[in-house]
């Protein structure tokens, strides 16, 4: 063994303790490295070379350990856990959406998901795989999905494997996925609306957790609620051992609307009705209460099934829906843009009045024609024609608004005869005031501004100068001017109510869990724009269209009302139909307005309509005393 040179350089310590051994009694103990061997000497120098090299070595396993256990030790330990532990959320139900006799118009029905969590799946891609594999197998759900999962391995939320599944079908896969890690049956609570499409466009739908639109939508904050969670601790393949701790949900607040039920499903059934017998495709209706804007009814046709959203709606459903030209989810009852044709002349008569422009005393006489002389080429003259052939002959103010007299409501926008007219600017001011041209503030998403022309947009965009013309067709609803069905519900109101109109609203109490009540409390939108005088005058001409003008076919019904009727021209089609009105004519309790796009006459479509969403609130809804 001495004699081998592997040994020798390996070993050179133990050779020389057997050298001492033997030789203790003959030689005497070497003490100085000149005096030892020349293989010892270098084998001694290679340990001091080696020892810098391990203290090196073991500076570094330190470091690294002081590292990991006292600078990152929190963290590890964090990371230690979070793959032992994982937090699963239990969704909240949504608070539940009533009408104003606290009839349900939302529910929370359960729904069953089979889910994969792609956290709680193996670390290794090699068991994940097998994973896949054995759950294709069990469960018959293609591998093409199941790839989609791995694409998302980092992700926190569940991946949705099955939706919307029966009781039935849960309960069968639920003794199938007892060996499948990471996957479970949820029962979730999933929005139920009316299967009758009469409240989508109130109502809205949720999608991904959260309103989307309408009252889901605008109250989503209140009625969303909290989502509870629990702990739970799984083994390295992800299999649940235990529930460590688990949180319950809080459900989110409820909403009590002014929405009457069986009011809603009338004016639906009756405008619906009037759309089939005129064959046109859209219409609105509206109903509310002058006295503190709370909307009783409010209707947009044609409408949608928002239970389709509510359930997950399919690639070919919602293109279908995007697709329709007649826009079933466009509520037209707050964003729809028309002009108003006769049913403004009540805000160009107030006007008019508040500008001391004309009194009551002051008459025209209508030859059923105006002719205006250019200014700068007489030989050209222009016709402005009244709706009546020959027209009304000598008019007032109440005569023109019961007869919806067009050539006296062009003298009040542009003058004519003893009139001088409002002119552009008190046109736009006036009809700014009335709430045209700005949102009345609905709690509803996507309501439309309308729009109010002036002199200088038409300057900047159509390049032309304001004429005397274009005052009388704004007078009589035409032209550029633009409202929504909603701000013509919510002006009517100021003169049902004498003078003062309030923002229309929807919800009238939020009842958070375990909270004190909200009341919503009416606001103002519209007060004292002219004198109490004047606006008795407009009221009484409204009336007089019922008793002996363009809505005679009224009269009988066993209440006094007021309205007014509307015929504006559509340079897409047939004109659209308008009725507005307000009952009982003392003490007004709803306002209605009724629009039938491409209807014709609002005499012979949209009264008939309103008479019978004014029957049904008569007859159920209707208090006396109040």
């Amino acid at each position: 063994m001495s004699d081998n040179p592997f040994l020798k350089s390996f070993l050179p310590g133990k050779k020389r303790t057997i050298r001492q051994q033997s030789e203790v009694e003959i030689e005497p103990e070497v003490d100085t490295e000149e005096e030892l061997e020349p293989e010892a000497s270098s084998s001694k120098k290679k340990i001091v070379f080696l020892y810098p090299v391990m203290l090196l070595f073991c500076l570094l396993l330190f470091g690294r350990s002081f590292q990991l256990q006292v600078i990152l030790g929190g963290f590890n330990q964090q990371r230690a856990e979070e793959n032992r532990l994982r937090i699963r959320i239990k969704e909240a139900p949504r608070g539940i959406i009533f009408d104003r006799h606290l009839s349900p118009l939302t529910k929370n029905v359960p729904a069953f998901f089979l889910e994969i969590y792609p956290n709680e799946l193996p670390a290794r891609k090699a068991d994940r795989l097998s994973l896949y594999r054995k759950i294709h197998e069990k469960l018959g759900l293609p591998l093409s999905q199941l790839e989609e999962v791995e694409k998302r391995i980092l992700n926190q939320e569940p991946f949705v494997l099955k939706a919307n599944m029966s009781q039935e079908e849960a309960i069968l896969l639920e003794s199938k996925i007892t060996e499948l890690p990471a996957i479970k049956i949820s029962v979730k609570p999933q929005r139920e609306y009316p299967s009758d499409s009469a409240f989508s466009h109130i109502l809205g739908y949720v999608g991904d957790k959260k309103g989307q639109i309408g009252l889901e939508a605008y109250y989503d904050s209140y009625l969303r609620g909290e989502d509870g969670k629990e702990e739970i601790e799984v083994d390295a393949l992800g299999r649940v051992k235990r529930i460590l701790s688990s949180v319950d949900p809080q459900p989110g607040a409820d909403l009590i609307l002014s929405i009457d039920f069986g009011l809603q499903q009338q004016m639906t059934k009756s405008l619906a009705s009037m759309l089939g017998k005129t064959k046109t495709k859209a219409g609105v209706a509206i109903a509310l209460n002058p006295q503190n804007g709370e909307i009783l009814g409010l209707v947009s046709l044609p409408a949608y099934d928002n239970n389709l959203f509510a359930r997950g709606i399919q690639k070919e459903e919602y293109e279908h829906l995007v697709q329709d030209p007649t826009k079933p989810m466009f509520h037209r009852a707050i964003a729809g843009l028309y002009p108003p044709g006769s049913v403004i002349k009540p805000v160009i008569g107030a006007a008019a009045l508040a500008e001391k422009l004309i009194t009551p005393e002051t008459f025209i006489y209508d030859p059923g024609t105006i002719v205006i002389t250019n200014p700068y080429n007489p030989a050209i003259t222009y016709r402005f024609k009244d709706w009546k052939p020959g027209g009304h002959g000598r008019v007032n103010l109440l005569v023109a608004i019961e007869q919806s007299c067009d050539v006296f409501f062009y003298a009040l926008g542009g003058g004519w005869q003893n009139i001088q007219g409002l002119g552009e600017k008190k046109l736009r001011t006036w009809l700014s005031r009335f709430g045209l041209g700005a949102k009345t503030g609905i709690d509803l998403p996507g309501e439309n501004e309308g729009f109010v022309p002036s002199a200088r947009w038409k300057e900047e965009v159509k390049k032309e100068i304001w004429y005397q013309g274009d005052s009388y067709h704004l007078a009589i609803g035409q032209g550029d001017l633009l409202v929504t069905p909603l701000q013509v519900a919510q002006y009517t109101a100021y003169f049902a109510n004498g003078g003062v109109a309030f923002q229309p609203h929807l919800v009238s109490e939020i009842h958070p869990p375990n909270k004190e009540v909200i009341k919503i409390k009416p606001k103002v939108a519209i007060q004292n724009l002219i004198s109490p005088e004047d606006t008795r005058l407009i009221r009484e001409g409204m009336r007089r269209v019922i008793t002996q003008g363009t809505a005679r076919s009224l009269n009988n019904l066993p209440f006094t009302l007021a309205g007014k009727t509307g015929t504006a021209q559509n340079p897409h089609g047939q004109p659209h139909a308008w009725f507005v009105a307000f009952a009982p004519y003392e003490n007004p309790q709803i306002v209605t307005v009724v629009l039938v796009e491409n209807g014709g006459e609002g005499s012979s479509t949209a009264v008939p309509v309103t008479r019978e969403i004014l029957e049904y609130w008569y007859t159920h809804l209707y208090h006396p005393n109040q």
